[in-house]
């Protein structure tokens, strides 16, 4: 396990000041990596990476997918990571967030589209963001995993016994039942579960326990969804997803010999 102790808001990883609305890591700083050498799909520049951690983690959880694209060619401005103000953020605290963090990569990479993973809470986080601040455009691939984007039983009864609050801070956001409810905020999201021209790629874990009687909840229509034999925080760390996220974000394959470098610091 990288080190992890550090302020939810420490932007000294981050070649920009975020005044305290979030922290993070990413850039040639961080990383002591420079140009990419990797020229995927032809091309010479990698399309940068930004991560979303999910409840009451933070940026630390993507170091050893960092690690896994520079050892196949990304380059230190490729690969970035947010830790949220709030380890229980809402979705339009989520939202505002993101918007600041991925316009900031985009300007400090001069691309046009990132492509973007979540886990968990990050997973709806992302969705939500994109659809209410209209961010489609600045976006290539999505990548949910074990995300709770048709809500989860757990959610619901909380929801119903009042644990919304304080200590509780369960998301009314993500009850299953969503669908009976009038007006509410995921059945709006999930009126097109893929909009924009963007590619939406999905993985579950066949034994996540959060998903208790909906273990289809992370599945999104019109994505490519992939299910692997694991738990809920395995769905992020598992070798089999690492490979999943470079095929899918490069279109090429992770054990290709072309992009085995070595990373020097």
């Amino acid at each position: 396990m990288a080190d992890c102790d550090h302020d939810r808001t420490d932007d000294s990883r981050l070649p920009w000041s975020t005044d305290g609305a979030y922290g993070g890591w990413g850039g040639r700083a961080f990383h002591g990596v420079g140009e990419p050498t990797g020229t995927f799909g032809g091309e010479r520049e990698a399309t940068p990476i930004v991560f979303v951690h999910g409840t009451q983690r933070d940026a630390c959880d993507w170091e050893e997918h960092a690690e896994f694209f520079l050892e196949r060619g990304y380059g230190g401005d490729d690969l970035w990571a947010i830790t949220l103000r709030n380890g229980a953020s809402t979705h339009p605290e989520m939202a505002d967030q993101l918007d600041d963090f991925v316009g900031r990569v985009r300007e400090h990479t001069d691309a046009d589209t990132v492509a973007i993973v979540g886990h968990s809470l990050g997973v709806t986080g992302i969705r939500y963001w994109l659809a209410t601040k209209g961010r489609y455009e600045w976006v290539e691939t999505v990548v949910g995993l074990a995300g709770p984007n048709h809500g989860t039983v757990f959610n619901t009864w909380c929801s119903e016994a009042g644990m919304v609050t304080d200590e509780y801070r369960v998301s009314p956001f993500l009850r299953a039942d969503y669908e009976t409810l009038e007006k509410h905020p995921l059945a709006s999201l999930n009126a097109d579960e893929t909009p924009g021209d963007v590619d939406y790629y999905t993985i579950r874990g066949t034994e996540d326990a959060l998903y208790w009687r909906c273990a289809r909840s992370p599945e999104l229509d019109g994505a490519t969804n992939v299910a692997i034999e694991t738990g809920h925080d395995g769905v992020r760390t598992d070798p089999a997803t690492k490979e999943y996220l470079f095929s899918w974000i490069t279109g090429e394959h992770p054990y290709d010999l072309r992009h085995q470098v070595s990373v020097s610091r």
